[in-house]
């Protein structure tokens, strides 16, 4: 999606959000705290977003990111008048319990940041759908605990397929039938049908220990589960570009 389908110019200044992940990079752009727009690029598009950048006035950045960055990038960032860039060490507004932080993904830490900031004083679940499926549970005092990992919904495809001789490797569907009547329709049935099985599960035995709880389900695989789900599961596509800006503005 290119920033440039949003908006052409912007006269007010703003803060940049850059989320490298491992499949893709992701930025949002924020005016005072207010979501504006996000964009997401492949690894031969960086040189495109810097280009498309140049239309808007960036005040400051912060940088969340598991891989390395091209040069160009750093130095784009680094020429900010405010540039943050997301490490262990970096002062976030909740508390953080979690006992090994040096290795808590800070995808998972912006997501609890975020969360928190729209529902504070409330304890939240937050389910991510992403390259691994995620939960992240953040107390009513506005501390982060930890919570869970387990295999995302293309990971469980490739691994039946690479840990047999004969599974075929097949890419997500909308829907999965209970009983699947081909080697098709059973793959289909167990990826699908287990993961929300487990979503379902986590859901409902943190629901049994903690009353009152907010659950909120982000990622990009999100979407695949989400009607399927209660009414009460809050959507939040951009959270984790969310939570990165309320790091932001607090160290800025």
């Amino acid at each position: 999606m290119s920033i440039c389908s949003f908006f052409l110019f912007s006269l007010l200044s703003m803060n940049l959000i850059i989320d490298n992940g491992n499949s893709f990079l992701k930025i949002g752009l924020f005016e005072q705290g207010q979501f504006v727009l996000s964009a997401k690029y492949q690894a031969q598009e960086y040189e495109k977003m810097l280009a498309e950048l140049k239309g808007y006035s960036i005040e400051a950045s912060i940088l969340s990111s598991v891989a390395e960055l091209p040069q160009s990038i750093d130095n784009y960032i680094s020429n900010l008048p405010f540039c943050l860039k997301l490490n262990s060490e970096t002062p976030i507004p909740i508390g953080n319990n979690y006992q090994t932080p040096l290795t808590l993904g800070y995808d998972r830490l912006a997501n609890a940041v975020g969360a928190w900031e729209m529902f504070k004083k409330e304890s939240v679940l937050i389910i991510d759908a992403g390259t691994c499926l995620k939960y992240d549970f953040v107390d009513k005092y506005g501390v982060y605990q930890g919570g869970a990992i387990s295999p995302g919904l293309l990971m469980r495809y490739q691994s039946l397929h690479h840990f047999t001789d004969r599974l075929p490797l097949l890419l997500p569907v909308g829907e999965a039938d209970l009983i699947g009547s081909s080697t098709t329709g059973s793959i289909h049935s167990g990826v699908i049908n287990g993961m929300l099985g487990e979503i379902k599960f986590i859901i409902n035995d943190y629901q049994m220990n903690i009353k009152p709880l907010r659950v909120i389900i982000t990622g990009g695989d999100a979407p695949y589960f989400l009607n399927k789900l209660k009414t009460f599961i809050f959507a939040a596509p951009t959270l984790t570009l969310q939570g990165l800006d309320s790091i932001l503005r607090y160290n800025q």
